[in-house]
């Protein structure tokens, strides 16, 4: 799989951004999802996504462990709210978006093993 294909299968969910934008906070969206992960866990997901976005993952996941910590959806989506400096029902909708094309591209073992390590209230993001 190339990031190209994982981008564009987000942009297809937010077709009103624009696809060069969609890119780079998908991008960022993967690190602040690699915050919640150790970097074992960071690693093994990682290994099953193409380049660019196996990088975010794991720069998210080895600079914050945050692994156990529980988080709240509204202030895991304000952190990719600020991040991308979308507006809030843009970034909430590319959230959702990247989580759920995850869902879709990883194998299942790797789908399990994330939806496993993050923070429960963050299982909410996979639900399509």
């Amino acid at each position: 799989m190339q990031t190209e294909t994982l981008t564009a299968a987000v942009h297809n969910s937010c077709p009103d951004l624009d696809a060069q934008r969609v890119a780079q906070c998908t991008l960022i969206t993967l690190d602040a999802l690699g915050e919640h992960l150790s970097t074992e866990t960071g690693d093994r997901v990682a290994s099953g996504l193409p380049d660019d976005a196996a990088g975010a993952l794991r720069s998210g996941s080895r600079r914050a462990d945050t692994t156990g910590e529980s988080v709240k959806i509204g202030v895991f989506l304000d952190k990719v709210r600020t991040r991308t400096e979308l507006p809030p029902e843009q970034a909430d909708s590319l959230t959702y978006a990247v989580a759920i094309t995850l869902a879709h591209m990883l194998d299942e073992s790797r789908v399990q093993l994330l939806r496993d390590r993050l923070p429960s209230e963050l299982d909410r993001l996979f639900r399509d």
